[in-house]
């Protein structure tokens, strides 16, 4: 069993290059920080990187809401978050799967972003034991582990089930998820952003 970590162990590590002011970052952008404070509750220390570059930023700030939170969305949110999840533990980036399941835990309380998700099926989602409700979510999952390990080598079998249960708007969606979560976890791995130190516990149990 883990043990707790006393508080001194929860120091938030420094991050390699020093962060951003977000006072500089152009006033186009600063409506989608306020927009990440609130559904966040903080500001995460990726996002204090991406300001050194604001066109960059701003590109995969829209990005991201567009493939996991736009009202366009085909694909259901809720799952499309532990599908994240599982993605980025599969491309074992610890920074992006401690902010998933620090998201999925929170209460749907309408102010920050949460799921009303159990420790239990969080625990089953790392772990590869997490049981899909029906066939639909059982593809996804699949397919989202296999593309995320190799996406040139997917079976056929998964193709031919994602046909069966999904029409080729959420493929679409599902395939973006899967080589943007790919990309983020690169990023932010290649940064070495340090977990924040409100997230240092949680970032114990994720197994990376």
């Amino acid at each position: 069993m883990t043990q707790s970590l006393t508080d001194q162990e929860f120091k938030e590590e420094e991050s390699f290059i020093p962060y951003a002011d977000p006072n500089k970052l152009p006033a186009a952008l600063k409506e989608k920080l306020d927009a990440y404070l609130g559904r966040m509750g903080f500001l995460p220390n990726a996002l204090k990187l991406y300001m050194h570059r604001p066109e960059i930023a701003g590109v995969l700030w829209t990005l991201n809401d567009t493939i996991m939170r736009d009202a366009s969305s085909v694909l259901d949110q809720q799952l499309k978050r532990k599908l994240a999840l599982v993605a980025s533990k599969v491309n074992g980036c610890q920074y992006c799967t401690t902010h998933h399941c620090t998201i999925v835990k929170r209460p749907r309380d309408g102010l920050d972003e949460g799921w009303d998700i159990e420790q239990d099926e969080v625990n089953a989602l790392l772990n590869e034991q997490y049981q899909p409700k029906d066939e639909k979510e059982s593809v996804c999952f699949d397919f989202v582990t296999a593309a995320s390990l190799d996406p040139t080598n997917v079976e056929d079998e998964i193709y031919t089930r994602l046909k069966q249960h999904l029409v080729p708007e959420e493929i679409v969606e599902l395939a973006s998820l899967i080589g943007f979560w790919k990309m983020y976890n690169t990023i932010h791995d290649s940064l070495r952003i340090p977990i924040e130190a409100a997230l240092l516990e949680e970032s114990q149990h994720v197994g990376l």
